[in-house]
């Protein structure tokens, strides 16, 4: 066994090294290096996302106070009409769109999650931080499905989506900076909230 992984090592040390230093430097954020990554390092059941279904310990559907069980109370958010936003951590925003989960008022369940942490990935190993390059790569029915502009930096972004997978991406400067998991054939707009406080949508 200890042979076979140190065959496998070597494969891919010598895998690695077909690559020059130059090649390397053109895209860090490559699929590519994304799977790399994934290969090399096990993701974490708590940080993986599963498109249409969860983020970590958060998943589509789930009650939301459970998610305060889990996460505890909200730092910001908003709320109207039956729906909320709730967003943990401001620094790399986790961000969670609730409403009622039937017609009874009762219940709140989760129906969208925005993650921003980096440790946060797919089997694939798309993260925050990847390129946009990447993205279609490993998803090339993304769409693009709404664009902003931010109120007081004038800064852009762009949302794609692959709305039957249930993902979607913020991209910012040709990088992603936020994944939103949503349910599987319901566009990631298909809420009543906006997911992008200070956003203003173009």
């Amino acid at each position: 066994m200890n042979k076979l992984n140190y065959t496998g090592l070597l494969l891919i040390a010598i895998a690695t090294a077909c690559h020059s230093p130059e090649d390397q430097k053109k895209d860090p954020f490559s699929t590519a290096h994304a799977v790399t990554a994934k290969e090399e390092q096990k993701i974490d059941s708590t940080r993986l996302i599963v498109a249409g279904k969860q983020a970590g310990n958060i998943y589509l559907g789930q009650d939301m106070q459970a998610v305060f069980k889990l996460l505890g109370k909200p730092d910001d958010g908003d709320a109207a009409m039956g729906s909320a936003l709730a967003i943990w951590n401001k620094k790399e925003p986790l961000l969670i769109f609730s409403s009622y989960r039937d017609s009874n008022m009762v219940i709140k369940d989760v129906k969208q999650i925005s993650v921003s942490a980096p440790g946060f990935s797919t089997t694939e190993g798309i993260h925050t931080g990847v390129s946009l390059r990447a993205l279609k790569a490993v998803y090339p029915e993304l769409e693009k499905a709404a664009a902003y502009t931010h109120m007081k930096t004038k800064a852009e972004l762009t949302v794609y989506d692959a709305v039957a997978k249930g993902i979607a991406f913020d991209v910012q400067k040709d990088t992603c900076t936020a994944i939103t998991i949503h349910p599987s054939n319901k566009s990631v707009n298909g809420v009543y909230l906006t997911m992008y406080p200070g956003w203003k949508k173009l």
